[in-house]
């Protein structure tokens, strides 16, 4: 009797599910803290850090030992590249072979198509997060250099290399980075890394490989095209609501975290609603695919708006000389659909468990932890069991991606759709 394989989907929910529980009970240890923490405190953190999103419940720098933070420096790292991407790296290095359902599972890991030489961009997405994070590191050594010496130095500015290139946005700093808020070159150094994470591997890739712009991926001429626009914007934007509060450079450093990383360095709790309201949009579009950065994807967003503009138009949607296909298009507006739908969803049962919080607060919480970025007015401790188990999820599915999660029910995920049968199409009336 044959033996079943398992569907790719399953494979991504579990693996990610194994890490996180893995990583739980590590930091569960007697030696991974100092005063030891709650199964439910260890469990959000483990969440956050896999999924690369930087909410904590706890201060990272007072309630871990070394130990404790070497696993979660671990954690984001696996977290960032992904099982799969290490996992397929390490059956490379063997000698091994990724087979049929391998590549499967590394095309709905990628987001790719299967025209990608699979074991060549495994290697190269390897190669360059090495590179990016000695290259932070180093930097950071010399902008830390007069706050501290020694291994202490050497530990903080690796941690936070790493933390910033797979935009997870946890530190150990103890107080964030809202005391380095005029540390010019920590600041730039922290938004390259998490900027250049946020493009995802593939155009990183082609840009390496490429090098003009005509020979560039459709998916990378979107990505480049649609992310200094949502910078800019975010920076001009956060700057005229803040006025007078924040200058041009942290408005700057504060826009790309929104889209992808987490870091701070102003207090979000005495920020105006309507600078809340624009770093949640920047936080729900997130970063490029197959990133380290999360949201529902800048290529998402500017899919989404592109078919509603062509929709309007009455025309095809194009996109430099390349017409967008419809099954494009509907994953597009599905993903985007699905993400509000749950964001509100969890914002309101929040919002239930914890009655006494500000809704703004809430809703920011809620979709920084959806999104995987980790920014937060300062309610992330004050939560409840409940809220913290709701915003575990939310890291977890935001990571993984809802379309991701849904079709681990499609039974024959490895057979074309049935073309056989057609049915009488029926109109329903829309609006």
């Amino acid at each position: 009797m044959p033996r079943k394989k398992l569907s790719p989907y399953l494979v991504i929910l579990l693996g990610f599910l194994g890490v996180i529980a893995v990583g739980t009970g590590l930091l569960l240890l007697p030696f991974s803290t100092k005063e030891g923490i709650s199964f439910v405190d260890a469990l959000f953190l483990a969440a956050s850090s896999v999924c690369i999103t930087g909410l904590a419940t706890v201060n990272v720098a007072g309630t871990f030992t070394g130990f404790g933070q070497a696993v979660i420096c671990l954690l984001i790292q696996v977290g960032g590249l992904g099982f799969v991407t290490i996992g397929m790296t390490v059956i490379s290095l063997f000698g091994g072979k990724a087979g049929l359902s391998g590549k499967r599972l590394i095309s709905e890991t990628l987001g790719s198509s299967g025209k990608l030489n699979y074991k060549r961009f495994l290697f190269r997405a390897v190669l360059i997060t090495a590179v990016m994070e000695t290259l932070g590191f180093l930097i950071n050594l010399i902008a830390l250099r007069n706050d501290y010496s020694g291994g202490k130095l050497v530990w903080l500015s690796l941690f936070h290399s790493v933390s910033a290139f797979n935009n997870a946005g946890l530190d150990l700093f103890g107080e964030g980075m809202l005391p380095f808020s005029n540390n010019v070159l920590l600041i730039l150094n922290t938004a390259v890394l998490a900027i250049v994470g946020g493009l995802g591997f593939i155009v990183i890739i082609d840009i390496l490989s490429a090098k003009r712009w005509r020979k560039f991926s459709v998916h990378s001429k979107v990505v480049l095209v649609i992310t200094p626009i949502l910078l800019v914007s975010g920076t001009f934007l956060l700057w005229f609501s803040e006025w007078g509060k924040i200058d041009f450079l942290n408005a700057f450093f504060m826009s790309a975290m929104s889209r992808t990383c987490g870091f701070a360095t102003q207090n979000l709790g005495g920020w105006k609603s309507s600078s809340l309201c624009i770093i949640n949009i920047l936080m729900f579009i997130g970063a490029g695919p197959v990133s380290t950065g999360g949201g529902i994807k800048c290529t998402t967003f500017f899919v989404f708006l592109a078919g509603l503009l062509a929709m309007l138009r009455g025309k095809p949607t194009i996109v430099f000389h390349r017409e967008i296909s419809r099954e494009t298009l509907t994953y597009a507006m599905f993903v985007a659909t699905v993400a509000t739908i749950y964001a509100v969803l969890t914002g309101t049962l929040v919002s239930v468990f914890d009655p006494d919080l500000s809704l703004a607060f809430i809703f920011t919480e809620t979709i920084s932890a959806l999104a995987n970025v980790g920014l937060s007015a300062g309610i992330t401790p004050m939560l409840s069991t409940g809220s913290k188990l709701l915003l575990c999820l939310a890291m977890y599915l935001g990571r993984i991606g809802f379309m991701t999660a849904l079709l681990v029910f499609k039974r024959r995920w490895n057979r074309g759709q049935d073309e056989s049968v057609r049915y009488v199409q029926a109109d329903i009336v829309i609006g």
